[in-house]
This record gives C-alpha cells, structure tokens and sequence, in this order.
C-alpha cells in the first residue's frame, strides 16, 4: 500500500452502566498495528453538574473533557481521525474526522447539526464513511485503499477491548 507511513488515529467515548464515560485513542500504522495508545480517566458527572449542564452535559464530558483532549495528547500526529459515533463528528479538530460505521448496523442517532456540510460512502465489504465534503481527494483515495487492504472497523472492537480491560482494572 502507497504511504504506509501515514498515521490514523481511532478515537471513541464510551458511556458505562454506572454513567461513567471513558475515551481512548489509539494512533495506528496503514495496517492497523498500533503506535500509541491513550485513554481518559473515567469521569462521572455530579449531580450539581447534572443540573448545571443539563441536555449538554454528555456533550460537553465527550466532546470537551474527553475527547479533545485524547486528540491533543498523542504524539503521533494523524492523518485521518476515525470515529464510530456520530456525535464525535462534532469534534473541531486540525484533522480530518470521518465516522466509520458497518452498513450492517442500525443507527438510531440523530443526524449532526452539520449534515449539509457531509458526504456519506461506502468503503470496502461492508462499511460506510462519513466524511466532510471538503475532505481532499487524496485523502478519500488514501482512505479506499486502506480499506481494501485491511478490516478499517476492526480497531474499533480493539479499542472498546482495551477500555474494558483498563476499566476493570480500576
């Protein structure tokens, strides 16, 4: 594959049963072995921050508490950012962020406030990007091949793996 060199990054936020929310970000090669690997400490809204927040509290714990911050602190810089929800498309990151999700899977989300602004693909067997609509040909091209070579879902349930196992673990 050309510009194997190239970085991804893999970014979720996951909401435990006890409404504990934790991240992770694993910064991989072209075929997915990773190069880093970093991970939120798990943070549980109080209920005085409950009240503050109201409905934007689980946007503000994804999206500003965990998320960014996972995104600033890796020393590999990425060239794509994959995400498996749509609510992280809302991050305001220097690179590109495109969700990546099975055609096979059910979505009951609500689409983002910027849909107009995105463009919906499919990528190798059976999954299906969205993306900016400015996203550079070059990177959409990148992002087909990697998909052709490897499972680009399968980092994901690495990724869910290790949050579990570092959550257990506390």
């Amino acid at each position: 594959m050309k510009e194997v060199g190239s970085t991804l990054a893999f970014l979720m936020v996951t909401k435990f049963e006890d409404e504990k929310y934790i991240g992770g970000i694993m910064a991989t090669d072209g075929y997915g072995i990773p190069l880093e690997f970093r991970y939120s400490e798990p943070v549980k809204p109080t209920g005085l921050q409950k009240i503050l927040y109201g409905r934007s509290i689980e946007k503000y714990l994804t999206i500003d508490v965990i998320a960014k911050k996972l995104l600033q602190s890796i020393a590999e810089k990425p060239r794509l950012v994959f995400v498996n929800e749509y609510f992280l498309l809302q991050i305001q990151s220097k690179y590109p962020v495109i969700l990546l999700t099975s055609v096979l899977k059910e979505t009951q989300e609500e689409a983002p406030e910027n849909e107009s602004e995105l463009k919906t693909e499919l990528f190798g067997n059976n999954c299906k990007a969205v993306y900016p609509a400015n996203l550079i040909l070059d990177d959409i091209q990148w992002l087909k091949a990697i998909s052709n070579e490897i499972d680009i879902l399968e980092p994901f349930i690495r990724l869910k793996e290790a949050l579990v196992y570092v959550c257990s673990k506390g």
